[in-house]
This record gives structure tokens, C-alpha cells and sequence, in this order.
């Protein structure tokens, strides 16, 4: 159940960060429509780059190399997924400024999705910390108590 959980979290940040980075291209380029099949492709790249992040992104404290090899090893994952999918889709030319402007494109979605995730999992951290502190924190005419009892031992 918790890898369903995490492929559907992953799906929405990717699709969502692939999304705004499409929307942001089209817009470099003065498109004025957004061409019709682009919706679905921007669903189908989401759904393939998620495996690819479930797959090779490295968990904390559960992966055998590294970590910043894990995240150089997931986003050159993410790279030839990209370029295949773009290739496939007609958003790039298979040459070298074709790739490399998807090399930038996914690099943008990762910086998107990785800050999302980050301002997400420290809000979700605090407000943990917040519970743990109103369960087990000692009301301050008794915490004042403790504290001068220690000084005095």
C-alpha cells in the first residue's frame, strides 16, 4: 500500500512540475494554442518518469552506493527517459541542442518537484514536532518545578 501511496505522490509532483515546464517552453516559443496530444503526453511522461523514480531515486538510509550518486544515477535515469519520450512526442530533435534542451527541461521539473517535496516534508516535520510537544511537554508551573529541582540536586 505505501508504494501505491508514493507512486500517486510522485505521479502528481511530476506531472504538476512536467506541466509548468511545458507551459513555460510553449511560452519561450510564442505558442499561442496548446497543441491537443500535449496533455496526454504531458500524463504519459509523468506516468513513465514516476517508475523511473520509484525505481532509481535513492531512499535515506536504504541504498547501497552513495546518495549523491543515487541522485546523479535517478536524474541521468530521468534524462534518457525525457529524450526518448521527447523524441517520440516531437518535442525535441534528436541533435545535440535538442537534447541538451531537455536535459535543461528536466533538470528545471527536478528542481520544482525536489522543493515542493522539500517545503512539504519540513511543513509536515514541524507539524509533527508541534504534536510531540503539546503530548509529552510538561505545563510551565511544572516545568518550572523540574527545572529548579535539578539545580538543586
Amino acid at each position: 500500500m505505501r508504494v501505491l501511496k508514493d507512486f500517486i505522490k510522485w505521479y502528481f509532483y511530476i506531472t504538476t512540475g512536467i506541466l509548468f515546464v511545458v507551459a513555460g517552453n510553449l511560452a519561450l516559443v510564442g505558442a499561442e494554442k496548446i497543441p491537443g496530444n500535449t496533455l496526454w503526453q504531458i500524463l504519459i511522461s509523468g506516468f513513465i518518469t514516476t517508475l523511473v523514480t520509484v525505481t532509481l531515486l535513492p531512499r535515506e538510509g536504504k541504498s547501497k552506493v552513495p546518495e549523491w550518486f543515487g541522485i546523479i544515477l535517478h536524474y541521468l535515469g530521468l534524462c534518457v527517459t525525457m529524450v526518448i519520450s521527447g523524441y517520440w512526442f516531437g518535442w525535441i530533435n534528436l541533435n545535440p541542442a535538442g537534447i541538451c534542451l531537455m536535459m535543461v527541461s528536466v533538470a528545471l521539473v527536478y528542481i520544482i518537484v525536489f522543493g515542493v517535496y522539500y517545503l512539504l516534508d519540513v511543513k509536515q516535520a514541524d507539524e509533527i514536532n508541534r504534536k510531540l510537544k503539546e503530548k509529552y511537554s510538561l505545563p510551565n508551573s511544572q516545568l518550572t518545578e523540574v527545572r529548579q529541582n535539578a539545580k538543586i540536586k
